[in-house]
């Protein structure tokens, strides 16, 4: 088990957040881009705790395995994501208390959690209280004016348990984006991306540039997709399609087929209907990339919803207006309490991007 305490952001009393880390990328990104907008309205300590085999899951009820955290300042708030991260979120609250905010549906009741914030696709039995509804994923990325429409980006997932992966299928799309293109691309691969992938791309394609997930550094992807026009995303990776959209690029989707249809293929076909994103299929018959009016950021949305939460007295106000329900508001986000946009100036520029 490893801790790492972050740099104080401003001078005002932090809030102490630890962040429950379980190795795996995607949910790493997500807990970390709701810290990094957390810091960015108020000042923060901030606290790695790893959550490795000896402290996932029931592991983490055992004598002495909490013990870390004698160590450190008692949490205000604790942020985890992915299922090996519950547990020991919840059982160091028990011993040394804060507010314990989830991302993703939790495989534990919800009740167990102040905060659950719950990508809109994932299906809910019952509302609760204490649920806000995201769309799609949270991430690191900025919205960003400084889209270079020279430059694009290619961003390439892998094998999945929704969709059949096909080296080809998508090979044969990117190459067709770029002989009907004049922008300088880059294909941006992710930890699920085969080799095999990689090998046909430098028989098919050899003049776009390739980068490794593995080459680069966590805030090299952000960085270029803040500068890139128009983004294309493989469909299997919901959390790359989010972070293009957030960036305020044009987004393409290359399409793959599905294997069943649920959740995940639901909502790239909302998002297509929406105008959010376009399906290759559709722009290869003329349709084009369309852009988001106005940028949103839902790390930057549900940061506002944390502190709100840590910093009042009283959970109720929450729940009115800002916060029911974003798929079910169709309105500028500057309709919010005062007090909300003094904790986030972005939300005069941020609008709702669901119809």
């Amino acid at each position: 088990m490893r801790f790492v305490m972050h740099r104080r952001i401003r001078n005002q009393l932090p809030l102490t957040i630890w962040q429950f880390l379980d190795g795996r990328p995607g949910h790493e990104n997500q807990v970390k881009g709701l810290t990094e907008a957390i810091s960015r309205n108020h000042d923060v300590d901030v606290f790695d705790v790893r959550v490795r085999s000896d402290l996932s899951g029931l592991k983490s009820l055992l004598p002495g395995r909490l013990d870390f955290g004698y160590s450190l300042p008692s949490p205000d708030v604790l942020i985890g994501a992915g299922h090996s991260t519950h547990l020991p979120m919840l059982a160091s609250k028990k011993r040394f208390g804060g507010h314990t905010i989830v991302i993703m549906k939790p495989s534990l009741p919800l009740a167990l959690f102040d905060l659950c914030l719950i990508p809109a696709h994932d299906r809910l039995l019952f509302p609760a209280r204490n649920v806000i509804r995201t769309e799609g994923a949270l991430n690191r990325v900025r919205p960003s004016t400084r889209q270079n429409h020279e430059r694009g980006m290619i961003l390439i997932g892998g094998p999945s348990r929704h969709f059949h992966w096909s080296d080809s299928a998508i090979v044969n799309q990117v190459q067709a984006v770029a002989c009907n293109s004049e922008l300088r691309w880059t294909i941006a691969t992710s930890e699920r991306t085969p080799a095999s992938f990689l090998r046909l791309c430098e028989e098919t394609i050899p003049h776009i540039p390739i980068v490794s997930c593995r080459d680069c550094s966590n805030d090299w992807l952000p960085e270029q997709l803040s500068q890139s026009g128009v983004v294309w995303v493989s469909c299997d990776s919901m959390s790359m399609i989010y972070e293009a959209l957030t960036a305020g690029a044009r987004v393409g989707l290359l399409e793959l087929k599905p294997l069943f249809a649920g959740r995940i293929s639901a909502n790239i076909e909302r998002l297509a209907r929406n105008s959010l994103a376009t399906p290759w299929s559709r722009w290869i018959k003329g349709d084009s990339l369309t852009a988001f009016r106005r940028p949103f950021s839902e790390s930057d949305r549900c940061s506002v919803a944390v502190l709100d939460h840590c910093l009042s007295q009283s959970w109720a106000g929450l729940r009115q207006g800002l916060f029911t329900d974003f798929l079910n508001t169709n309105h500028l986000l500057d309709n919010s309490s005062a007090r909300l946009e003094s904790l986030a100036g972005f939300t005069n520029n941020v609008h709702v991007p669901i119809h």
